[in-house]
């Protein structure tokens, strides 16, 4: 077998494990939600199959647009699916510039911003000062993360979805922990905002802005939603947590959120705190701020951003994601998010 066909086996399995991950994950979702909407119509089965293979090319993006549509009562043309953005629209829109992203220790300079609450770079055995680039010793690291915070927070590269998350108080640090975990930040803790508090009184309420940049030159949010812990976590994790969507004209909370596994809620199940009527504090300075990072990077289309507004109204960035930001629960609930992009023309696909 030449280079070439054994090229051609390995992105045909990948694609096809890809996708089938997916898919499995949606058509679990979607029966989740037919036992609260009841059973999904064929009518608009057919308008979702016709569109994946229509519009998008493959019956394999079907999947997430049945969970969309069960969840709007309707089918919308310009849904993009989950792994069609994954493995369409992303390669091309963001490609290899969204892999800066995941480097976690060069945001802040990167985006040339003081919104990151980064404390202590860690890279290659050198532990940089995040605001001033200036070397520390091994012997000072301690003293300067310590010196004003009682615990940090300690974030590896490529970490995501909540994982790779260490929390250090001054007796249990040791940089030589740090050596054997790998590159990342140090960032303080933040005290979020007394809103988030009544909903769920453990840190982290992260609120997620997807931002896109059109062909034009414009740079605006098209998504946004407010994650929450639940239960024991310590903090927000995708496998457990909440969501709910903001309204992104006025920065209220629908009526409505969603478990991890796709059950409507009106409450939290931990404080019993209703969604209903919950303004975001200082939501378009957050939604002003992001749209203010991505221009400062115009070398991706589409951005994830984690927000958290802390004890005195102000937003600070824990950090973006342009490998694969994830868009189903946004496209669901507030899409279509891109209707106006190219992403399912023709020519977009073929490029």
């Amino acid at each position: 077998m030449n280079m070439d066909k054994i090229k051609q086996a390995y992105t045909y399995i990948r694609d096809y494990r890809y996708n089938t991950f997916l898919n499995k994950e949606a058509m679990e979702v979607l029966a989740n939600l037919e036992q609260s909407k009841g059973k999904f119509p064929q009518s608009l089965k057919d308008q979702c199959d016709n569109y994946a293979k229509n519009t998008l090319g493959d019956i394999k993006y079907a999947p997430w647009l049945y969970v969309y549509s069960i969840m709007r009562g309707e089918f919308k043309q310009g849904w993009i699916p989950d792994n069609y953005y994954g493995r369409v629209v992303l390669p091309k829109s963001n490609g290899i510039s969204g892999t800066a992203a995941q480097i976690k220790n060069i945001s802040a300079l990167l985006l040339s911003s003081n919104l990151f609450p980064d404390l202590v770079s860690y890279s290659g055995g050198i532990f940089s000062i995040s605001a001033s680039n200036k070397i520390l010793k091994s012997e000072e690291v301690k003293d300067f993360l310590f010196k004003d915070h009682e615990t940090v927070i300690y974030k590896l590269n490529s970490s995501y979805q909540g994982k790779g998350i260490h929390f250090f108080n001054k007796n249990e640090f040791c940089v030589d922990k740090i050596a054997k975990i790998g590159s990342g930040i140090f960032q303080k803790v933040i005290v979020q905002h007394d809103v988030f508090n009544e909903l769920f009184p453990k840190p982290g309420a992260t609120i997620r802005l997807t931002t896109v940049l059109t062909p034009e030159g414009k740079v605006d949010v098209r998504g946004a939603y407010l994650r929450l812990g639940i239960g024991s976590d310590e903090f927000v994790k995708s496998s457990t947590n909440i969501r709910v969507g903001i309204n992104l004209d006025s920065g209220e909370l629908f009526n409505n959120g969603y478990t991890s596994d796709w059950f409507e809620i009106s409450e939290h199940p931990t404080t019993k705190k209703a969604f209903k009527g919950v303004m975001i504090p200082n939501f378009k300075q957050a939604c002003d701020d992001v749209i203010a990072l991505h221009k400062n990077y115009p070398f991706v289309q589409s951005i994830g951003w984690d927000v958290i507004i802390n004890d005195q109204g102000s937003v600070e960035i824990m950090e973006w994601n342009a490998v694969h930001n994830g868009i189903k629960f946004t496209e669901a609930i507030q899409g279509p998010m891109f209707a106006d992009m190219p992403w399912t023309d023709k020519k977009f696909i073929a490029a």
